[in-house]
């Protein structure tokens, strides 16, 4: 599938009746495993692709080209759309711009800008402040106008709510729909009866400047139980995009570090076997799509 075939795929998907679910990946495997279990998109977070990639936390250290580089092997293996965070656009309206032709090039479908004060932190850490609304509404007007298709997805995101409340979280949201967001990202929500006000809110705005309905996204934290929703629940509110960007990585620290404890404890990985811990080689190989290269190469050997 092109590009372009899946810009327009996450569209369509967006237009149907239910919602859209998007599981975090951060690497090539977990990029093919969401794949491989039938989800209809892929999301690349900044948070987990700097642990991964850089082993560093997510407070403004990684780099535009770090971000697009990992997006671009990701996009590569997929043949879903893959949506990315592209932090605060990694600077002005000029950088923003920039940031939007090369996730584009990379064959993403679709991009969230925020409107942190740089340096920008992970949503879920304390202390994280906002620019003014004038200045994020600026930066997504720029993106919308710097992107070559017109189906590439560009995604107001406010990180307003933990210092500046729901008020502002919706007012900020509306007026990015306002500017042409293609989908609005409130964060860090943590109450089901603001992350409900939210949606019912956003959901039934009428913009002056368009026809059309915003379309509202929530990120589920596997931080805290209340930060969970089901697919359901939020469906019922009125979010049509969700997305689990910390699952994986979280997951895999978890279990990552048990196997490295247990080895340096017992001095053996054996009993880490004999509890069948580890993935069959077989599945593992089919999972990286190791007989697709092997039919290739005897495709075109050398006669």
């Amino acid at each position: 599938m092109t590009s372009a075939e899946k810009n327009a795929r996450l569209r369509e998907l967006l237009r149907g009746e239910e919602i859209v679910t998007a599981p975090g990946c951060h690497d090539g495997l977990t990029a093919r495993l969401v794949q491989q279990n039938g989800f209809p998109v892929c999301y690349m977070g900044g948070n987990g692709t700097m642990a991964s990639y850089l082993g560093i936390p997510d407070i403004g250290i990684g780099t535009a080209t770090e971000m697009i580089t990992r997006a671009r092997y990701l996009a590569s293996v997929l043949d879903i759309p893959l949506v990315c965070d592209a932090d605060t656009g990694y600077g002005d309206v000029t950088s923003v711009i920039r940031t939007v032709r090369d996730y584009e090039a990379a064959g993403v479908s679709g991009i969230h800008i925020e409107d942190q004060v740089m340096p920008k932190k992970c949503g879920a850490m304390e202390g994280v402040t906002v620019v003014p609304a004038e200045e994020i509404c600026a930066k997504i007007r720029a993106a919308c106008d710097a992107r070559r298709d017109p189906n590439f997805m560009i995604i107001g995101r406010t990180d307003s709510f933990n210092t500046m409340g729901v008020e502002e979280t919706i007012r900020r949201c509306k007026l990015f729909w306002d500017v042409g967001a293609d989908m609005l990202m409130p964060e860090n929500l943590v109450r089901r009866e603001d992350v409900a006000r939210v949606a019912r809110e956003l959901t039934r705005y009428r913009s002056p400047y368009r026809e059309d309905r915003p379309i509202v996204m929530y990120d589920v934290a596997e931080f805290t139980e209340g930060q969970i929703f089901s697919d359901r629940e939020l469906q019922e509110m009125g979010y049509k995009f969700v997305i689990h960007p910390l699952g994986s990585i979280l997951l895999e620290a978890r279990v990552m570090n048990e196997y490295y404890v247990a080895y340096r404890e017992k001095g053996t990985t054996r009993d880490l076997f004999l509890q069948g811990r580890f993935e069959d080689r077989r599945a593992y190989q089919d999972i990286l799509g190791y007989t697709e290269y092997m039919r290739l190469r005897e495709t075109y050997k050398a006669r």
